[in-house]
């Protein structure tokens, strides 16, 4: 049985598409950049493209839970991040 979609139906579903779209584009970019600053900035947009893909997904299913993870993985996206940037300035993470 197919269900009709609602205004809010269609709009995350389009949200989705165009997230998961710039989220294919980002990994074409880690394995195609041409320097390494080129590959962390698209690691950070992955992961922030996924944070924005569980948001979408947790509002559409009215779901706390999901917002909590979406919420520790921007945290741990953003620490990763600043250790590959840390790396790259000066050779060690320490």
């Amino acid at each position: 049985m197919i269900h009709a979609l609602s205004a809010f139906g269609w709009v995350t579903v389009i949200a989705l598409f165009v997230a998961t779209a710039a989220l294919f584009m980002a990994i074409y970019r880690v394995f195609v950049g041409p320097t390494i600053v080129d590959r962390i900035a698209a690691a950070d947009a992955i992961g922030n493209t996924i944070v924005i893909i569980l948001a979408i997904y947790a509002f559409s299913q009215d779901s706390q839970f999901l917002i909590d993870i979406a919420l520790l993985l921007a945290i741990i996206s953003f620490i990763g991040t600043l250790a590959m940037a840390k790396y790259v300035d000066r050779g060690d993470v320490v």
